[in-house]
């Protein structure tokens, strides 16, 4: 039989209670936290028949809180295939697309990820070069933030794609075109969509089984609630049938994290008004114990890499542009003021600092002609800050949502493509700002956003680790990217559990090791803040605690 009660000795307590954040033993009766404190209190408070959990010298934590994640669809669709991290030359990118192409022979499509868009200045990969190594069957590469795709002429063709197919939207999600508008086989943005739906990528039944590969293993890695920060599936009312199944499987005790999920935007025609509608009816219709509906995702930009982000000062590789905005100002005030008044919060992607700045500035706007409330608004990303915003998200109470990873690099290519596009001063000053951030006093949460990284990299001991180092996990050999910008375990942690719930107005309930909250719990089989920095994503997982039920036991 299964205990419901159980008692943690033998290690460090990590509380993120401010003022308290150690203890010596946790008792859990329920699905609740029974008693904080020492080690002969426990035994106290502790019910007969309580299993008693050795930590063995490792750490307990609360649940770890992924703020911004795919999980439920996107992100094992998109991390399938050939891996192209790290590789600067369009020859080698080619040689390892032909060579495992050559090595799954049975693979009706070639799928890939990783590719760098300053690898093909001026978007100039093309379908012929696909086309010459893999001619017969379709191929679709995504680039590493996979914002942009390269396809070769079969996929074009699965995806019944011609001159004839529309932009989502000219001139931020668009096919690059020949003269007679036949796509070259490079496209942005929303276009995406339109090739991997046509290849099938979003298919219910593939979404399912691909949740094996994201969703279902998240108590493994210690996460026990995850923000859902869009199920695409093409349009946004094709994500309708997985949230309905979340439902179904946590109405059967089946489903194994909390899911914090949204509806989203991506379109400045997109009426305002007419999403809070959307957004109230799934608020209302998907909804279950351990999981609600209470966001608008507002898609704000696209990639400094590829020119789809609004900057402050031109591109250092193009001085007569500054970017754009897939939503321009006056739309997103629109959007947020919506959605700020029907009492739901926002979560914005920004990359751009001028996108950034505009966004802001809209949020400032709001608040001024109806206060700041009870509202919790969200910028996620942040790749590119200027240091004059960095206390704006304090005093408007903004979240400040980061992916640790992409503050890292690939064997200095990662930075050297940033350079080419911001120019050495920007990078070093307004990229990734992660630590600055925390120091300016703003909520400061983490998410893996996979598949904005790979599968391997979702777990937040992986994260932790490369706030902490700025170096890829696993890799202590890689120069650190903007070593300035580093946190404390201690920072990252809160980040990952105690703010995370506060992002998602759950702060009452997770988040920190108190009594009364629920008893969402992760026990790390090492003292997390004690190892080495370089070797924290190899500490284990032993066993994970979602609301006072083992979800991952590995001890």
């Amino acid at each position: 039989m299964t205990s419901d009660s159980f008692v943690f000795v033998g290690g460090r307590i990590a509380t993120l209670v401010r003022g308290r954040p150690w203890a010596d033993a946790v008792v859990v009766q329920g699905d609740r936290i029974a008693y904080v404190g020492d080690e002969a209190g426990a035994r106290e408070h502790a019910p007969v028949g309580a299993e008693v959990v050795d930590l063995g010298g490792g750490v307990l934590l609360p649940g770890f809180v992924d703020s911004h994640d795919h999980l439920t669809s996107l992100a094992g669709v998109l991390n399938a295939g050939v891996n192209l991290n790290g590789i600067a030359e369009p020859q080698e990118l080619l040689d390892a697309i032909d060579a495992y192409a050559k090595a799954n022979p049975d693979l009706a499509v070639i799928r890939g990820k990783g590719f760098l868009p300053t690898t093909f200045p001026g978007m100039s990969a093309t379908r012929e070069m696909l086309d010459a190594i893999v001619p017969d069957r379709p191929v679709a590469i995504l680039s590493f933030d996979i914002h942009d795709c390269w396809f070769n002429t079969a996929a074009m063709t699965a995806a019944g794609i011609d001159r004839n197919t529309p932009d989502p939207d000219p001139g931020s999600q668009y096919f690059v075109r020949d003269a007679d508008g036949t796509p070259t086989g490079y496209c942005l943005e929303g276009a995406n969509v339109v090739v991997l739906g046509g290849l099938g990528e979003f298919e219910v039944d593939r979404n399912r089984d691909l949740q094996k590969l994201t969703l279902d293993p998240a108590p493994s890695w210690g996460i026990t609630t995850m923000f859902e920060a869009g199920i695409i599936l093409g349009r946004n009312v094709d994500a309708e049938p997985v949230y309905a199944e979340l439902v179904e499987r946590d109405l059967r005790g089946e489903l194994p994290i909390r899911i914090s999920g949204t509806f989203w935007s991506r379109e400045a025609t997109d009426d305002p008004h007419e999403l809070v509608a959307h957004l109230r009816d799934w608020n209302a219709r998907y909804r279950s114990e351990n999981l609600s509906i209470s966001t608008l995702k507002i898609w704000s930009d696209g990639t400094m890499l590829s020119g789809g982000s609004l900057l402050l000062e031109p591109y250092e590789d193009d001085p007569h542009s500054c970017g754009h905005m897939h939503i321009p100002g006056p739309e997103i005030t629109g959007m947020i003021e919506a959605t700020h008044l029907a009492g739901f919060d926002v979560h914005i992607h920004v990359e751009g600092d001028g996108s950034l700045r505009t966004v802001l500035d809209a949020i400032e706007q709001v608040q001024s002609r109806h206060g700041r409330g009870a509202r919790r608004h969200t910028v996620c990303h942040n790749t590119w800050v200027h240091p004059d915003d960095l206390r704006r998200f304090v005093d408007l109470g903004v979240v400040a949502n980061v992916t640790p990873m992409w503050g890292t690099d690939f064997d200095g290519g990662t930075m050297d493509a940033y350079t080419s596009r911001m120019g050495e001063h920007r990078v070093r000053t307004r990229s990734m700002p992660y630590g600055d951030l925390v120091r300016s006093g703003a909520v400061v949460t983490y998410g893996a956003d996979c598949p904005g990284v790979r599968i391997e990299e979702i777990p937040p001991l992986t994260q932790i680790e490369a706030a902490v180092t700025r170096r890829r996990p696993g890799h202590p050999e890689d120069r650190a990217y903007l070593p300035d910008q580093r946190v404390s375990v201690h920072d990252a942690v809160r980040a990952y559990t105690a703010n995370g719930a506060y992002q998602l107005h759950l702060e009452d309930e997770i988040g920190t090791i108190e009594v009364g909250k629920r008893a969402d719990l992760v026990a790390l089989g090492a003292d997390l803040f004690a190892v080495p920095d370089h070797e924290i994503h190899q500490v284990p997982v032993l066993q994970t605690l979602f609301g006072g039920r083992i979800t991952h036991d590995a001890r």
